[in-house]
């Protein structure tokens, strides 16, 4: 493949990573449109599509008439690919019911897994339940294996929806992943990773969530997210609840 073609599908195919995150309703819900009519056109970069709007223009930073979050560029891929695992897009958001024990879930974790051994030799181990999914860090010495979880997805029954729970430091660079992989010091960017896949699992702009739980969790806040009391980002509603050590993210679908 020649490098111009290679540069534009990484563009393209990580769109959730360069292109999401920076909602135009970041802080709040303002001008976030659904159920826009219009019809879906193909770009120059196979199975990515634009939404042309009866008007001329195409839809951007809003939800199709057929339920997919179309990004504030105005590309929709069919899938999101993060460390090596492709997680199909959404139209729908996905509650704690339909998740069941997390069957589908827990292919696309597998998945990056194989990935975080490869690069990580085993510092990082996804660990899939019926009702919650951790991803630990995890050291050896001679005598034991020590493992501690740094984040985690637990089903919510409450609301139909799910607790991140995160007690790790992020990094919410949208940079590539470089040679550099195993160094400690590139922790952070897979765990930020990781958090991505939950939220693209669950939410149809689940980069948008990462991004906004990263914020929180980093002390910019920059979409204002609120101790317990609901926020709406993108099709999430979203609640901080404090927690020693931790912080604990409440999320459920807003539409």
């Amino acid at each position: 493949m020649k490098r111009g073609m290679k540069v534009l599908t990484a563009l393209v195919t990580s769109a959730a990573i360069v292109i999401q995150t920076i909602p135009v309703w970041a802080g709040g819900t303002g001008g976030v449109r659904t159920g826009v009519k219009g019809n879906w056109v193909p770009t120059a970069v196979n199975n990515v599509l634009m939404y042309a709007l009866p008007d001329g223009t195409f839809l951007k930073d809003g939800y199709t008439a057929d339920g997919y979050y179309v990004n504030k560029d105005g590309f929709w891929a069919t899938a999101v690919l993060i460390l090596g695992a492709w997680i199909p897009s959404r139209n729908t958001w996905l509650t704690a019911d339909q998740a069941g024990e997390f069957e589908t879930i827990g292919v696309i974790m597998k998945n990056a897994q194989k990935k975080l051994t490869s690069d990580l030799h085993g510092y990082r181990v996804i660990s899939l339940y019926s009702n919650h999914i951790t991803l630990s860090s995890v050291k050896t010495s001679n005598t034991e294996r020590t493992k501690t979880t740094r984040l985690a997805m637990y089903k919510n029954p409450d609301y139909n929806g799910y607790t991140i729970q995160v007690c790790t430091e992020l990094s919410g660079d949208e940079h590539e992943l470089t040679d550099d992989h195993g160094e400690w010091s590139s922790m952070a960017l897979y765990d930020y990773h990781v958090l991505r896949i939950l939220t693209n699992c669950v939410s149809r702009s689940g980069d948008v969530l990462a991004r906004a739980i990263y914020s929180s969790w980093e002390d910019t806040n920059a979409w204002n997210l609120k101790v317990n009391e609901w926020v709406q980002v993108g099709d999430t509603f979203v609640r901080y609840v404090p927690s020693q050590g931790a912080g604990l993210y409440e999320i459920r679908a807003a539409f």
